[in-house]
C-alpha cells in the first residue's frame, strides 16, 4: 500500500463520519462567517466549478488507483458511484439498496439498487458489483485493506440484484468496510482507466500533473446534482499555491489547505475558510513501542503521557484551532467511549513515575517528518516539555519522502510521531492493533487485546458498541497510544460555491451536488 493511503488515515489514515455539507446553506460547517454569496437554497443548474486540489507523479486516470492522490481521489467520487459512503455515523447505501449480515456476520447479503445505469447505457448488476469487488480485493489498492477478509472465490451473484459476500472469519463491520470507496464498474473490465461509471459526471480531458475536465450525465439516476454542467480539476501539489490561485479567482474551490490559512485569511471578503466537522479531524500521538525500551516499563508509558502538555500543543502546534485528545482516537464518532478520562499535565508526576522504575535521565528520539503539518511541530514542542518531566528528549527528522517508506524503521521506533487521519473507530482499531494491524505503531499485540479484538469482531447488533468500548479502554490503559491533540483540516472557496459534501472524506470531498449560487 502506498505512501497516500498511509497519510489517509487508511493505514496511518480514508474516512469518517461526516456528512454534514462542507459549503451549504449560509456557510458551511466551520465557515469563517463572512457574508455569503445569495442563495435561495434551491440549487441553480448549470456553470463550471474549477476546483483545486494535492497531485503527484502518481496521478492515474484509472478507477483501481483513483485514492493514490486527492486529486484523482476527488475525480473518482463523481465518475464511478459506491457502494456506499459514510454519512454521519451510518453507512448511506448508494448502489447498494441494502446490505444485511446474517446471524453471525459471516455472510453479507447486498441489493443491487434498481435502475441504475453506467455512462454507456448498460444496466448495473450484481455481476459488476462482485467484479469491482473482486479487483479490488486482488489488487494493491487502499480498498483491498478493508477487503481483506472477504472469500472473493466463495462470494457470488445469486440474481441479478443480489450479491452474496462470504467471509473468511466473522465481521459484524463489514458494511463500514463496504463504505470505504468500493467504486463499481463493469463487469468484466479490462482497461481500468477508461471503465464506465454510474456516476453523474464523465471524464472528457485528462492530463496527469496538469488538470481534467467532467461533463454532467442528463441521465443520472441519483435524486438532486448534478447541477454543475463542468467540473475542471486542478492539479496544484503545494498548497500555498492552491490558495493563492483561490484568491486571485483562477480556482473556486481548494482544497487542504493549511492551518496558518485560518489565521491569515479569516477576514477576507472574497474567500470562505471551511473547517471540517470535528469527527473529521486528524489527530496526533506519540506512539510507544511497548516492545521496546523503555515503553517495555509501563512507568515510562505514563511518564510520557503525563509529560505531554495538551492545552499548550493546542496554542501552538493547531494555532489555536484545535482541541485536547484523551489518549484515545475517534472522539466525536458515535462509537467512541466517551467515558475515558483526561490525562492531565503533571511533569511532576512524571518525573515519580521515571524514578520508581529506575528511568530517571532517560533519554528518548522521535521519529518524525514534516510530511504535512504538525508531526514535526509537535515533536519538536515535546522536547521543552519533556525536559519539565525529566525526560531527555532528541527530535529525528526523517525526510518526508521517506518516513513511510522506511516502514520497518518506522515500526521499529521506541517512539514516534503518528498523524491519525479520519476513519470509522472499528476500522480504524483494526488497522493498528491486535493479531490483524496493518501498521502495529504500538508493539506486537498481547493475548488480551487479541481476544478483545476478536470479540469485537464477532459482535452483531447492538452489541458493537460496547465491544468497541472494551477495546478503547483496555489501549487506554494498557497500550502505547498518547494521543495528544485533534488536528483541524482547512478548505477554501469562492462565496458562490455550494454543495460539496464531505461523506466520510474531507480533504477528498463530494463534489456530486455542488452548485455555484447567484
Amino acid at each position: 500500500m502506498g505512501r497516500r493511503a498511509v497519510l489517509r488515515g487508511i493505514v496511518g489514515g480514508a474516512t469518517v463520519l461526516a456528512g454534514a455539507g462542507l459549503l451549504a446553506g449560509c456557510g458551511g460547517d466551520g465557515g469563517s462567517g463572512q457574508q455569503p454569496a445569495a442563495d435561495d437554497g434551491k440549487p441553480r443548474r448549470g456553470g463550471r466549478l474549477r476546483a483545486a486540489f494535492t497531485g503527484s507523479s502518481m496521478e492515474s486516470a484509472g478507477v483501481l488507483q483513483a485514492t493514490a492522490t486527492p486529486v484523482d481521489y476527488v475525480r473518482a467520487r463523481i465518475v464511478w458511484d459506491t457502494i456506499g459512503e459514510i454519512d454521519g455515523s451510518k453507512p448511506v447505501w448508494r448502489v447498494a439498496e441494502s446490505v444485511e449480515p446474517n446471524a453471525d456476520a459471516t455472510v453479507w447479503t447486498v441489493r443491487v439498487r434498481d435502475g441504475i445505469t453506467f455512462s454507456d447505457g448498460k444496466a448495473v448488476t450484481a455481476d459488476d458489483l462482485l467484479f469491482s469487488l473482486r479487483a479490488f480485493a486482488s489488487q494493491p489498492t487502499t480498498q483491498s485493506a478493508f477487503l481483506a477478509g472477504l472469500d472473493a472465490k466463495a462470494s457470488r451473484a445469486r440474481d441479478k440484484r443480489t450479491v452474496e459476500l462470504r467471509l473468511k472469519s466473522a465481521d459484524g463491520f463489514f458494511d463500514l468496510a463496504l463504505a470505504q470507496s468500493m467504486f463499481v464498474f463493469p463487469d468484466g473490465t479490462k482497461d481500468f482507466a477508461k471503465a464506465p461509471g454510474s456516476g453523474p459526471f464523465v471524464l472528457k480531458q485528462w492530463s496527469r500533473g496538469r488538470s481534467s475536465l467532467l461533463t454532467a450525465r442528463k441521465d443520472y439516476w441519483g435524486a438532486g446534482g448534478p447541477y454543475l454542467d463542468e467540473i475542471e480539476l486542478l492539479s496544484v501539489t503545494d498548497a500555498d499555491a492552491r490558495l493563492n490561485g483561490l484568491k486571485a479567482g483562477q480556482f473556486d474551490y481548494a482544497g487542504a489547505l493549511t492551518l496558518p490559512t485560518t489565521r491569515s485569511e479569516a477576514n477576507n471578503p472574497r474567500l470562505r475558510i471551511t473547517t471540517a466537522p470535528r469527527e473529521l479531524w486528524g489527530e496526533l500521538s506519540f506512539s510507544m513501542n511497548l516492545s521496546t525500551d523503555p515503553f517495555t516499563h509501563a512507568q515510562a508509558v505514563e511518564a510520557v503521557r503525563y509529560a505531554i502538555d495538551r492545552e499548550a500543543m493546542v496554542r501552538t502546534v493547531t494555532l489555536g484551532k484545535g482541541e485536547v485528545a484523551d489518549d484515545a482516537m475517534g472522539r466525536h464518532q458515535s462509537w467512541y467511549d466517551s467515558s475515558l478520562r483526561r490525562v492531565e499535565y503533571d511533569p511532576d508526576r512524571a518525573r515519580r513515575l521515571l524514578s520508581s522504575g529506575g528511568l530517571k535521565g532517560t533519554k528518548l528520539s522521535i521519529r518524525t517528518s514534516n510530511y504535512e503539518y504538525g508531526p514535526l511541530e509537535a515533536a519538536t514542542a515535546f522536547v521543552e516539555q519533556g525536559r519539565k518531566a525529566g525526560l531527555n528528549v532528541a527530535v529525528d527528522t526523517v525526510p518526508a519522502a521517506d518516513f513511510y517508506t522506511d516502514m520497518k524503521s518506522l515500526l521499529g521506533a521506541p517512539i514516534k510521531t503518528s498523524f491519525y487521519h479520519p476513519l470509522p473507530l472499528p476500522l480504524a482499531l483494526n488497522s493498528y492493533y491486535g493479531p490483524q494491524a496493518s501498521y502495529p505503531f504500538t508493539g506486537p499485540s498481547d493475548s488480551t487485546l487479541d481476544g478483545l479484538m476478536r470479540a469485537m469482531h464477532t459482535a452483531v447488533g447492538d452489541k458493537r458498541t460496547k465491544a468497541v468500548h472494551d477495546v478503547q479502554q483496555y489501549l487506554y490503559q494498557h497500550g502505547g497510544d498518547a494521543v495528544f491533540v485533534r488536528v483541524p483540516t482547512v478548505a477554501g472557496a469562492a462565496p458562490a460555491v455550494r454543495g460539496v459534501q464531505a461523506y466520510g472524506f474531507f480533504d477528498y470531498p463530494s463534489l456530486r451536488d455542488a452548485y455555484l449560487a447567484s
